[in-house]
């Protein structure tokens, strides 16, 4: 009788080590791996999406900016490209010659001189700043000689000022002395005048090129 007790006894203890054995074994090691914790497992994850993100940073330098990416900086431009954004830009603020002046309008109802070129800009993807003196900012400084289709404008309110009230767009360059620009003007709307005209020349500050080449 204690002959089978005992054996009873053995055979259960080797059962239940044999059990034990198998269940400390972790269930996401494979064979011949060592034992990694869920908490290394999950950092080496962590570490690889991060390794990740900086080779595609790496690999994306230097190229064009996605149209996501617009709303806060200058557009990079393909070089082939830039005449034609130029192009349509115009064509889209010629649209609105003789839209009558109306404070802080951007539509055919009514628009200022900002509002017609965040209108404008808006038909290539491109999201302007809303105040002149903001726009004057978007961009790298161009000189008067230099001044060039698609290129910003500005002016202030009389000769002596040098704060920014107005801006317009250069749509047209024929001559050394007649550069066409279109702006929204407070007496007659949406009009395109000859930026060499004496009462411009007074007021004008500075030039600005939003499109990079």
């Amino acid at each position: 009788m204690r002959t089978f007790f005992t054996t009873s006894f053995l055979f259960i203890f080797l059962i239940l080590l044999m059990v034990s054995c198998q269940s400390s074994q972790p269930t996401f090691s494979k064979r011949g791996e060592t034992y990694k914790s869920a908490r290394e497992i999950a950092e080496e994850k962590r570490l690889a999406r991060k390794s990740g993100r900086m080779a595609e940073r790496r690999r994306t330098k230097g190229k064009p900016l996605a149209s996501k990416d617009r709303t806060s900086r200058t557009k990079v431009y393909n070089p082939r490209r830039v005449d034609e954004d130029v192009a349509t830009v115009i064509e889209t603020a010629r649209s609105f010659t003789g839209t009558p002046y109306r404070w802080g309008g951007t539509t055919r109802v009514g628009m200022d001189c900002s509002g017609l070129l965040c209108t404008s800009f808006e038909s290539i993807d491109v999201k302007l700043p809303r105040t002149s003196e903001e726009q004057s900012r978007y961009g790298k400084d161009v000189r008067v000689k230099d001044l060039k289709e698609g290129d910003l404008v500005f002016f202030g309110a009389n000769r002596n000022s040098r704060e920014i009230t107005h801006v317009g767009m250069v749509t047209e360059v024929i001559s050394d002395n007649d550069v066409k620009f279109i702006h929204a003007s407070t007496s007659l709307g949406v009009i395109e005048n000859n930026f060499f005209a004496e009462h411009y020349q007074k007021i004008f500050i500075k030039a600005v090129r939003p499109f990079s080449e």
